[in-house]
């Protein structure tokens, strides 16, 4: 979700010590030898460029697991022009240019050094971000799948308008490689919109742990269509198409949720996907979001006929989000946020499937214990229907988790990673410019029975305060981040701003604005350093 999207509850204007985890329903006892982390390599190829073009966020990762290619995604602005400034108060000084792609991808084979470009869009279109990849074999000349006819690298993403009759109508498509992301076919549009609606928070996953499994091979891609004219989150609706000759052409999309949402009943925003070793398909979301009149609910949809029906959801949990309301950024925009900062983020659910079972993992943030112990929690099924808590499966003392992934490897070994901010004080809960986060990592060897202490894995804090929106009113960290396991390693991407400058004007800009002020943004192209708002792409790798 890189831009600030239409669909907010409120019209916009154009040292660290590591707490151990507190159980649930999951124990927490480290294997003797734990895991270990290498690495904090820089991914993107923005050096020393200036705002917005030094900025990326929402990592996606994927593993060639023929090659042991790593290939990765975000969103990009490199191609994004200087910021031209304004002096209308309440606008971006750095606008969006149409027709600049913003789907950066990016290849490794050691994890250290990185090539990469942007995606291409679907004609007509240019790359929009959101990007959500995954491996899956080739499809042979018999019309069979095998990883020994090679390996295809998808990306979904959104794919923008240069129409601009269309506006923000963004539609949904994915790109393939069969070189491990050197080079890439033009993106195939999967779902496409009117005018009136745009797509968002796809996601992506492919049948491609178990050749026994009866669709092995197919390609599945969930989404969420939001009524752009509609008031707050209303009418959004959640739909899933598959392609059975990798890639190359799509289903009908078939509606997995319901339609229409109010203030009462709550809203609902896409989750991610996973499809089991056995070839269920599972679809995850929240469900009654921002509400006080029902409780927030993680939920799945489940498919075993290749994604042709899906069941009713299925509920797995409740689940704590962070405040939506009550912040000073209440004036702008309401998106759920953790305290400390006013970078949106929302603990909607994220899963992973098991490659040595039919279970399926799923992680979620939650903020039910209070300011300073916002955790990660966890559930398992070995059908999609059943599913297990596990409870607080991660906690950092004096943290609030947040942006948690999962992966699982070939072993059943779970590794979960998720970002952490220190929590400011109980009587200033929204003081930002000071409070800072890091990545950390736990794992499972027992399926979930226990789990090992967070490890730091980022080397240097960021403080989220020298991220931006392009109009500059809040701190912007995108909406999530990625893990691969493979044989004997995790590999960690994530949105990372030790790098980053803050920017005494553009702080005081933003105060000005959440006090009510029709204050004008000043150009930070002028006024900040050339390191304001670079927030990189980061990998590390955890060995198990």
């Amino acid at each position: 979700m890189l831009r600030q999207r239409l669909f907010a509850l409120v019209v916009l204007p154009t040292a660290f010590a590591l707490g151990l985890v507190q159980p649930g329903t999951a124990g927490l006892a480290a294997p003797p030898s734990g895991p270990s982390v290498s690495g904090n390599n820089l991914v993107d190829l923005d050096h020393n460029l200036a705002f917005s073009s030094n900025k990326q966020n929402e990592t996606s990762i994927t593993r060639d697991p023929v090659t042991g290619v790593l290939v990765a995604g975000a969103n990009d602005e490199i191609q994004e022009p200087p910021c031209p400034g304004t002096t209308v108060p309440g606008a971006s000084p750095c606008p969006f240019k149409k027709g600049v792609g913003v789907s950066g991808f990016y290849r490794s084979a050691d994890g250290q050094n990185w090539t990469g470009g942007i995606l291409p869009g679907t004609p007509g279109r240019v790359s929009g971000g959101d990007p959500s990849l995954d491996n899956g074999p080739r499809q042979c000349p018999d019309g069979s799948f095998s990883y020994g006819c090679g390996t295809v690298i998808y990306y979904a993403g959104l794919e923008d308008p240069v129409d601009p009759d269309l506006h923000f109508s963004e539609a949904t498509g994915v790109a393939r490689s069969f070189d491990d992301g050197a080079t890439w076919q033009t993106p195939v549009e999967v779902s496409s919109v009117s005018k009136a609606n745009f797509d968002d928070h796809e996601w992506l996953a492919v049948d491609n742990k178990n050749p026994n499994s009866p669709f092995y091979g197919r390609v599945y891609v969930f989404w969420a269509v939001f009524c752009a004219n509609c008031a707050g989150n209303g009418n959004v609706k959640l739909f899933v198409a598959h392609s059975a000759d990798g890639g190359v052409t799509w289903s009908n999309s078939v509606q997995v949720s319901g339609a229409n949402n109010n203030f009462g009943q709550g809203f609902r925003e896409t989750g991610q996907m996973a499809v089991a070793s056995d070839g269920t398909v599972e679809a995850f979301w929240s469900e009654n979001e921002d509400t006080t009149h029902t409780a927030t609910l993680q939920v799945v949809a489940t498919s075993t006929d290749g994604g042709q029906t899906f069941t009713a959801p299925i509920t797995i949990s409740p689940v704590a989000d962070y405040p939506l309301t009550g912040t000073p950024f209440d004036v702008v925009d309401l998106f759920n946020r953790v305290p400390g900062m006013s970078a949106r983020v929302d603990c909607f659910p994220h899963p992973a499937a098991d490659p040595s079972s039919t279970k399926v993992y799923v992680v979620w943030c939650d903020f039910a214990g209070g300011n300073g112990t916002g955790d990660v929690k966890a559930a398992v099924s070995s059908d999609g229907v059943n599913w297990t808590n596990l409870g607080v499966i991660a906690r950092v003392g004096s943290r609030n988790a947040f942006f948690p992934a999962v992966a699982v490897a070939p072993d059943g070994t779970v590794s979960v990673a998720f970002n952490a901010l220190t929590a400011p004080p109980d009587n200033n809960l929204w003081q930002t410019g000071v409070q800072v986060y890091d990545t950390y990592y736990v794992q499972s060897r027992n399926g979930g029975s226990s789990f090992t202490a967070p490890i730091r894995v980022s080397t240097r804090s960021s403080n989220p305060e020298a991220s931006s929106y392009n109009n500059l009113k809040e701190q912007f960290i995108g909406d999530y981040i990625g893990i691969v396991d493979g044989p004997t390693q995790a590999t960690i991407v994530w949105t990372d701003a030790r790098n980053a400058a803050l920017c005494g004007a553009v702080s005081a800009y933003r105060s000005a604005v959440y006090a009510g002020s029709s204050a004008v943004a000043p150009n930070p192209d002028v006024a900040c350093s050339t390191d304001f708002g670079n927030t990189d792409t980061f990998v590390a790798n955890v060995s198990y």
